[in-house]
């Protein structure tokens, strides 16, 4: 499994990204828990934890444009600040060579209908 999406409703999203892979061009429609009632407008990304292979890197892509190439390892959260030009559009991380990352995205959605639990 290279990659693994982790969502929940009203909630942000996880992305996992493991060994050398990547994620591909993944649609906004991607981080939604469910399709029917959340539909995903913006993502912004929140925090990044990776460590990749002494002479690999992390790529992180927003509409094919490369937003962000992290080496080594590290940890990188700043909760109100986009890393991209757009917080909408297709979303890619690649990991060259081997490694892994978590990568915590924030969501705006528009709900069709009311999921708020008793």
């Amino acid at each position: 499994m290279p990659y693994e999406i982790i969502n929940r409703l009203r909630a942000p999203s996880l992305l996992r990204v493991t060994g050398a892979a990547t994620t591909g061009a993944l649609a906004l429609s991607a981080f939604s828990a469910n399709v029917n009632t959340e539909n995903v407008s913006s993502l912004i990304v929140t925090s990044i934890k990776w460590a990749v292979a002494p002479t690999g890197s992390l790529i992180i892509t927003r509409d094919s444009l490369v937003v962000a190439t992290l080496f080594g390892e590290g940890n990188w959260e700043h909760n109100e600040l986009n890393i991209a030009n757009t917080a909408a559009g297709t979303f890619t991380a690649e990991i060259t060579i081997g490694g892994t990352c978590l990568i915590g995205l924030r969501k705006e959605a528009v709900y069709n209908v009311s999921t708020q639990s008793l």
